[in-house]
């Protein structure tokens, strides 16, 4: 048995927490802030999205996100991150979990299929998990469950109703 099949169970969890956490969310909604220092719905759904473009791509999928140049900056230090901007043109919520829906399964089934020599991969960066290919990946799994923990208190201070599991 694969080192990486419980955290590809984890991220498949993700990807329905993450339909579920912007299920009935809307565009204004999604633009909506805590505070000045916090990211909005749409910079995180879209961040995360672009994360699972760039996986899969590394996993050997190669498939292009269309925002990409809205979430990163090569100018920032790795992973590029580029910060929450009032003037970038955040595509519809409607969009980005059309692409999130679109690369989950051909992203789970990638990291799924990785073999021993692709997980021991040495990364560009280190991440806390460590510096390979299968470190990244762990780290991805904590990673999307801290931003969906986010999502889901932005959810609740629009006035929605809190997020499902089922």
């Amino acid at each position: 048995m694969s080192s990486i099949l419980p955290v590809t169970k984890q991220l498949i969890l993700h990807t329905k927490l993450f339909n579920n956490v912007l299920d009935g969310i809307t565009d204004d909604e999604a633009l909506q802030q805590i505070n000045s220092h916090t990211n909005h719905l749409k910079w995180i759904a879209g961040h995360l999205t672009n994360i699972r473009f760039n996986i899969t791509s590394m996993a050997g999928v190669q498939k292009p996100f269309p925002y990409h140049d809205v979430y990163v900056d090569m100018t920032q230090p790795p992973p590029h991150n580029r910060k929450l901007d009032a003037s970038l043109p955040y595509p519809a919520l409607a969009e980005l979990k059309a692409l999130w829906n679109e690369i989950s399964p051909i992203f789970t089934d990638a990291i799924a299929n990785l073999s021993a020599e692709q997980l021991a991969m040495k990364m560009p960066f280190a991440v806390p998990t460590g510096d390979t290919f299968e470190g990244a990946i762990s780290f991805i799994g904590s990673h999307e469950a801290y931003h969906i923990g986010q999502m889901s208190i932005i959810r609740r201070f629009v006035g929605q109703s809190a997020m499902s599991y089922m």
